[in-house]
């Protein structure tokens, strides 16, 4: 009895690593998220206080009074490497249809193109 289960534990323990480096595949008919539409849902959830859909340049730089310790950090950082913009250098890169408003596809677009400067490692903020 007690051989069996340590038996079963040695199994359990083999086995371990397989499932550690199993990857999920998602369905093929399921829609994907990158990572910048993640970030500017949530940048719109925070942001748009008026609900429009879109970000006015108010709105946008709202977000410098609610930095975190780590938005702080991130922000350092990005200052060291010469990537940083300030949040109007960064709505006047996003605005790409220069109407004066952020839509989500211009935020998205922007976070990409940010994100390259730094090889995907940077930041948004």
């Amino acid at each position: 009895m007690l051989k069996n289960i340590y038996y079963s534990i040695f199994l359990s323990v083999l086995a371990l690593p397989c499932v550690v480096n199993a990857k999920y595949n998602p369905p093929k008919d399921v829609p994907q998220v990158s990572r910048a539409q993640k970030i500017a849902i949530s940048e719109f959830n925070r942001l748009d206080k008026d609900g429009d859909g879109k970000l006015s340049p108010e709105e946008f730089g709202a977000k410098i009074r609610n930095y975190t310790r780590t938005e702080e950090k991130n922000i350092r950082r990005a200052r060291k490497k010469g990537i940083y913009q300030s949040p109007e250098a960064q709505f006047a890169a996003a605005d790409k249809d220069e109407d004066g408003f952020l839509s989500f596809n211009e935020l998205t677009a922007y976070i990409e193109e940010y994100q390259k400067l730094d090889k995907g490692r940077a930041r948004y903020y």
